[in-house]
Formats: C-alpha cells, sequence, structure tokens
C-alpha cells in the first residue's frame, strides 16, 4: 500500500468522488465520516485537518481508505511536543477511518504504519468507532514495547457514560413503532401528550428553514446556554461558538432538521438532528429547552414528533448518541459501544525526537510571544527545536541568540551570531550582537574581530569605536586603542567617556577594568547602531531561507 498525506482544502476537495465510493463501500461508515460532514463547507470539523489516503502500488489506483486527522501543538516542561487527533474529535460522536472492506488487511495497517513515521507523543482516538477487527489491526502497529495505551477517561458530573450509545430500530408506521418497541405505560403518555399539543390552537411546531435558520439557532442557544451554561464555565464561550459553527455548517450542507416547539409565541424546545439520507438515520445532536416551561414534558414530545417524522420519511433508526442518560431509554432499545483511547510515546516526546515540520510556524509564533512576555527559558527552547527540524531558518537563529544572550548562554548565542555574521556579512546588528556576546565570553581577541568587522560595514559610530578601543588596550594594543578612541572623538567631541580613556592610553594607565567593561557592554546604556531595529524586524520576518517552505499551519 501507498500512503499520501493530502492537506488543503482544494486538495482535500478534490478527493469527493473516491471518497464517497469508498464510503458508499464500507459498512462501518457512519455519518460522522461523510466527505459532507467533514468537508461540505469551510465551516465543517475537517476544515483545519489533513488527510492520509491508502491505494494500492498501482499508480492508476483510487484511494482504498481514508483516514482524516487533526494535528495540534502543545507546550511541556520538556518544550513543544505534537498531538494528532481524529478530525472531528470534540465534534463529531462517532471517530475513525473509512476503508473498502476487501483492503482492510492491507490498508489499516499501512495507515497506522504511516503514523509511526510522524513526528507526534500523543495520538488521541477518541469516539473510535471501529469495529474490534478494524481497531486490532490499526493498534497492533502500536506494540506496548514503545507506546502506553490508555483509556481516555472523560469527567461527567452525572456519571454518564459517553461511551454507551443508545438508539431506537425505527418500525414502518408509527403505530407499530408504539406497540412494537415502547412500554404499555410510555405509549399511553406519548399519545396523550402528542394530542394534547397538536390538538390546542397554543402549541404549534415548525422545521427551521432558510429564512428563520439564524433566528432559530439563535433560540437554540439561548436555551440550551440557560441549561447548561454554569456548568460550562470558562469553556462556555468555546462550546457557543462551536456549537454555531458546526449547526451552520450542516444547515448549509443539507444535513440539519430542526423542528422547534411553540406555546403562543414562546420557544419551548429545539432539537437539532443530523440526517444521514444514505443510511436513513437521525443522529439527535443538540437540544435546548426551556425549564421553566410547565405544559407537557417537552423533551419527550420533541423526541416523540422527531421520531414520528423519522419513520414518516422512511428513516430505519433513530440514535441518541453519545451518553446513556435515562431520558434516551423512554425510545431507546439498543446500544452501540465505541471507545476513547490515547496512545503515548514510552518518553513523552515526539517520535524521531523532533517536531513536525508543519507546526513550525505555530512554534515560531508562540516562542517570540514567549520572549516577548519574559519567559527566555521557554523561548530558547522553542528557537532550538525549530533550528532542529529547520536548521538554515535565519530568523529563528536570530531570536534564539537573543534570546540565549538574555539568559547568559553567551557560547550558543556566539554560535549562532557567528553563523549569521558569515551568511549576512553586511548586518551591522549581527556583527554587534555577536560582538557583545564575545565581550560576556571575555574573548577579547575576538570580540574586537567582530568590533572591526561591524565598523567596516558602518564607521559612523562613536560608542562602537570608544569600546573597540577598550578591547584593544585588553590585548595590549595600545596605538590602536588610541586611534579607536580618537576617531570615537573626531566623530562625538563631547563624548566624555572616549576622552577619559584616551588620556589614559596616552599615559599607560593600563587596561580597563574587565568587570566595568563588561558590564558597560552588555548595559542598556545605549548604542546608536544604525538601522538596528530595521534589521532585527527584517531578520525576524525572514521568509527566503529554504526550510521556511515546510513550515505548516498548526
Amino acid at each position: 500500500m501507498r500512503i499520501e498525506y493530502i492537506a488543503g482544502r482544494d486538495n482535500i476537495g478534490a478527493l469527493r468522488p473516491n471518497w464517497e465510493s469508498v464510503f458508499d463501500s464500507d459498512p462501518e461508515a457512519t455519518f460522522f465520516q461523510s466527505f459532507d460532514w467533514l468537508f461540505g463547507s469551510d465551516g465543517g470539523p475537517g476544515c483545519f485537518g489533513f488527510v492520509l489516503a491508502a491505494r494500492a502500488p498501482d499508480d492508476d489506483s483510487d484511494f482504498v481508505a481514508f483516514l482524516p486527522l487533526q494535528p495540534n501543538t502543545r507546550y511541556g516542561s520538556a518544550g513543544f511536543y505534537n498531538l494528532l487527533t481524529l478530525v472531528g474529535t470534540n465534534a463529531t460522536d462517532y471517530n475513525g477511518f473509512i476503508c473498502r472492506p476487501e483492503y482492510e488487511e492491507d490498508a489499516i495497517p499501512a495507515l497506522a504504519a504511516e503514523l509511526r513515521r510522524m513526528n507526534w507523543a500523543h495520538l488521541r482516538l477518541l469516539n473510535f468507532a471501529a469495529s474490534e477487527r478494524r481497531a486490532d489491526l490499526f493498534l497492533r502497529d502500536f506494540p506496548d514495547t514503545d507506546f502506553e495505551t490508555k483509556p481516555y477517561e472523560e469527567f461527567s458530573l452525572d456519571g454518564i457514560d459517553n461511551n454507551i450509545c443508545p438508539y431506537a430500530v425505527l418500525a414502518d408506521d408509527w403505530d407499530e413503532f408504539l406497540q412494537e418497541r415502547l412500554s404499555s405505560n410510555m405509549r399511553q403518555k406519548i399519545r396523550r401528550f402528542l394530542r394534547q399539543v397538536e390538538g390546542s390552537d397554543a402549541y404549534r411546531i415548525t422545521h427551521s428553514d432558510s429564512e428563520t435558520f439564524e433566528r432559530d439557532l439563535d433560540l437554540l442557544m439561548k436555551l440550551w446556554t440557560d441549561m447548561w451554561g454554569e456548568r460550562k464555565g470558562k469553556q462556555l464561550r468555546t462550546i457557543q461558538n462551536s456549537y454555531r459553527r458546526l449547526l451552520r455548517h450542516a444547515h448549509e450542507t443539507q444535513t440539519l432538521f430542526m423542528p422547534m416547539l411553540w406555546h403562543e409565541d414562546r420557544p419551548v424546545c429545539v432539537l437539532a438532528i443530523l440526517v444521514d439520507h444514505r443510511a436513513k438515520i437521525y443522529h439527535f445532536y443538540l437540544s435546548g429547552r426551556d425549564g421553566s416551561f410547565e405544559g407537557p414534558p417537552s423533551g419527550l414530545v420533541m423526541h416523540a414528533y422527531a421520531i414520528r417524522h423519522a419513520i414518516s420519511n422512511g428513516f430505519r433508526k433513530y440514535d441518541f448518541l453519545r451518553g446513556n442518560e435515562q431520558y434516551k431509554y423512554s425510545f431507546a432499545t439498543e446500544e452501540r459501544y465505541i471507545r476513547s483511547l490515547v496512545l503515548s510515546t514510552k518518553s513523552n516526546e515526539n517520535l524521531g525526537g523532533r517536531l513536525d515540520p508543519r507546526c513550525l510556524r505555530s512554534v515560531q509564533r508562540r516562542s517570540t510571544e514567549f520572549y516577548r512576555t519574559g519567559e527566555l527559558a521557554d523561548a530558547q527552547r522553542g528557537f532550538s527545536q525549530i533550528l532542529h527540524v529547520a536548521p538554515n531558518h535565519e530568523g529563528t537563529a536570530y531570536w534564539h541568540g537573543i534570546a540565549s544572550a538574555r539568559l547568559g548562554d553567551h557560547d550558543i548565542a556566539v554560535r549562532q551570531f557567528g553563523m549569521l555574521a558569515r551568511r549576512n556579512p553586511d548586518s551591522v546588528k549581527i556583527w554587534y550582537r555577536l560582538g557583545r556576546s564575545l565581550v560576556a565570553k571575555r574573548d577579547w581577541t575576538a570580540a574586537a574581530h567582530a568590533f572591526s568587522g561591524l565598523l567596516r560595514r558602518n564607521r559612523n559610530l562613536p560608542k562602537i569605536f570608544y569600546l573597540l578601543g577598550q578591547l584593544l588596550l585588553m590585548i595590549d594594543r595600545s596605538d590602536k586603542a588610541v586611534a579607536a578612541f580618537r576617531e570615537a572623538l573626531r566623530q562625538r567631541p563631547d563624548y566624555a567617556d572616549a576622552r577619559t580613556a584616551l588620556e589614559g592610553a596616552l599615559t599607560s594607565r593600563g587596561k580597563p577594568d574587565a568587570d566595568q567593561f563588561v558590564r558597560d557592554v552588555l548595559g542598556r546604556a545605549g548604542t546608536n547602531i544604525e538601522n538596528a531595529g530595521v534589521m532585527e524586524r527584517r531578520l525576524a520576518k525572514t521568509t527566503d531561507a529554504p526550510s521556511l517552505a515546510s513550515f505548516g499551519r498548526d
């Protein structure tokens, strides 16, 4: 099997005919692996992911399996690392791959083997809906000797098991469903409540359409927030935005059924149901309910209404999705089981000991932010990790040197600025940074060469002539030191420090105090380096280094 990495909206969009052919052939495929749900609009769960696609060695063959994944970059005690999740993890109740059944023995292990060649520390298989046979084919390439496999424990205040997915198998007609699938007591309740709602002019049930969708979505989110907002805490806004995006996506792809119960002008209950037209399944996704309403139980009424609607349109299943909440069993008689696993490297560090090249832009951005907020060790570590993958990226090397110098790690700073000076010999800023770090290392001769190199690029720098003079005194070159001090005074006649140093050099007063000299060079009392800020910004935004083409999106 050959595995290809496919990313970008246009490239993934071109997969649609092949994807739908594999999807239609796969008996385990669910609505949540459909192309429409994952990629059908810009708001789909797969919009920031990529796809691993498997095909036979024949160049002309179609793909036979697809695994959609979402890359993430995190920061921990050992630095940045990569986390892979199944696309749609936080929005999709049944995650996984799709595969033509006749190829699964070869294609599924090939996808797993490709994952082992990638750079990541953790692979989250949340809401993993593959059968035991397929799961074993996939997981056997992650042996206990190299990986740790743990169940992903999802916290629930109510003791709900989200690995259990109740569903109702529907009958050919509504009365048959009530008679054969429900208890006598529940059957009587549903008939009574439906008569109470549908037999009164005070109640009405509407279906969201293109004209009412945004209004209905706002009402749904208000009712849902009133029910659950307090329990979601700081995550509330993120969850709300996610639901809005995904429901707009479902509406745009014509896979959303959203009925709403009204009492006069008061919205009482809304259901958001994802519609699998292929498999004839209604997936109950989200609801909002007015908890203060004192009429018939609105949730029960609306689920009964939706099931009756599904039956009348030829649907075969009403799936309540994840969670074994008791109310679902008013209708559900069957259960599906899924599982959530996390595969981690034994070291909790990336496979291959390096970052995924596609995350480097994100790591660079976040490391620069660490630097700006004074978290220098974190910044230095991030820049170092980038250079391990992309050693030719000059902008990162520059920031790595600056962060290292500020941390007092001048060996690294000298190495980085020395390399940059060779590549950018006309850069005043780099020569100055190199000279400062060499002074900090008390390598007077090398520092003198660095400042001389700087002055060859720009001679109108009296402060640098002064510092060079001090360095020359350190290495017993008082004649040249005198010339440097005189040039500093010629450029700036009122330069008191240069005049004092010149007088000392002429009267052979000895070398300057080394500790004070280091403090002077490393202090913030300023060196007027022409275009220094411009040079720093230019290097930070370097875009033509060979490695930058591989910088990906997080």
